[in-house]
């Protein structure tokens, strides 16, 4: 094991369902990856990794530390000689000072004291585990095959070997009621991730939730709930410094033509929950501080400027449709914090919770 870092520029290489002893209900595994049709073999070739490894790290020239990443199945599911090659062959990079490090993705029941003992041959630096959900209930009725106890004990193995962890959870299952949602993400966050990932339920072609929402057994989160519910989950992660590494599905071609029939699926989905964390800052300031016929001057950090703007500019039409505002200004100004809004002499920041007068230069 050595240690890892959140930085790493990650060579993604995708054995889509490879290694999964379960179809979860959700699951239609080619067209989350992109990798194919349902017909094509669950593994690449090793040639085809090697040629996938070398296609990355000609981008990656400039780029330190650099870690080769398995995607898309249960890795430590896979049959021993399998595992063991593919670590062999990222392995062989590490040694070639070319990669730094080893990362995968897994389900909790795979970490046993048997896959734990091949991992310590080599450089592994990150777990990421697909918790999903820390109900059980929602976990049955997802099909999952494993338990929120698997999850936690799986957690307390990696940690005290000195992985970084990171941890997969997923929106609007089924089962998945309001209060069942902040009791998962309360409990993935006391297992204290380095990270997590942030995926809202998608109804995917040939998936058993396919059939289940056909029939009106299952209704998909709307976009506005995923987007509230990621947006929660992202305060409360970040308020507890655990890094928020993505919120949304990766958008792959199969996706946009054919693989989702329903649910809050988005191209931004996180800039939409970024952007609902800088509208709800924004009506914090024009309740307190605007009236009708106002210019108000806003200033945010310049990387959140169009997180304040909205999808097309929404938050400024409707803030100044709402509070009969004259006209809406919006400034950048990198002293600010990027979680921070600024106007009239007041600061609002989301992740401390505060709102504050501005100190007088």
């Amino acid at each position: 094991m050595v240690t890892g870092t959140p930085r790493a520029f990650v060579v993604p290489l995708f054995i889509p369902h490879a290694g999964c002893p379960h179809h979860c209900i959700f699951c239609n595994q080619h067209a989350v990856t992109g990798q194919g049709n349902a017909n094509a073999p669950a593994m690449p070739t090793f040639s085809a990794m090697e040629e996938e490894i070398e296609r990355w790290l000609g981008w990656a020239a400039s780029r330190h530390p650099v870690e080769i990443s398995f995607y898309g199945g249960t890795f430590l599911g896979l049959p021993v000689e399998t595992l063991t090659a593919c670590l062999d062959l990222a392995h062989g990079y590490v040694k070639s000072g070319r990669v730094q490090g080893i990362r995968f993705s897994t389900r909790p029941d795979t970490v046993t004291p048997e896959t734990l003992a091949i991992l310590a041959r080599y450089p592994v630096t990150t777990v990421e585990l697909g918790a999903q959900s820390m109900e059980d209930l929602v976990l049955k009725l997802s099909t999952r095959g494993h338990t929120a106890a698997d999850t936690e004990k799986a957690m307390a193995q990696l940690k005290a070997r000195g992985y970084r962890t990171i941890l997969q959870m997923m929106l609007g299952l089924p089962g998945e009621t309001p209060a069942r949602f902040r009791t998962s993400l309360h409990r993935i966050l006391a297992l204290a991730p380095d990270g997590i990932r942030i995926y809202p339920t998608a109804v995917l072609a040939g998936s058993g939730l396919a059939a289940l929402w056909r029939r009106g057994q299952y209704e998909p989160l709307s976009l506005d709930e995923a987007v509230q519910r990621s947006k929660e989950a992202w305060l409360e992660a970040t308020r507890r410094g655990i890094a928020v590494i993505r919120m949304g599905l990766q958008e792959s071609e199969e996706m946009r033509l054919e693989g989702i029939l329903a649910g809050p699926h988005h191209p931004a989905f996180g800039h939409l929950v970024h952007s609902a964390r800088f509208r709800d800052m924004a009506e914090t300031l024009a309740r307190r501080l605007f009236s009708p016929g106002d210019s108000p001057t806003f200033r945010v950090h310049p990387r959140s400027v169009s997180r304040l703007r909205g999808d097309k500019n929404s938050t400024m039409e409707s803030l100044a449709a709402r509070w009969k505002l004259a006209a809406i200004q919006v400034v950048p100004d990198n002293t600010l914090a990027e979680t921070a809004l600024a106007a009239g002499g007041w600061i609002v920041d989301s992740v401390r919770q505060s709102f504050a007068k501005e100190m007088e230069s």
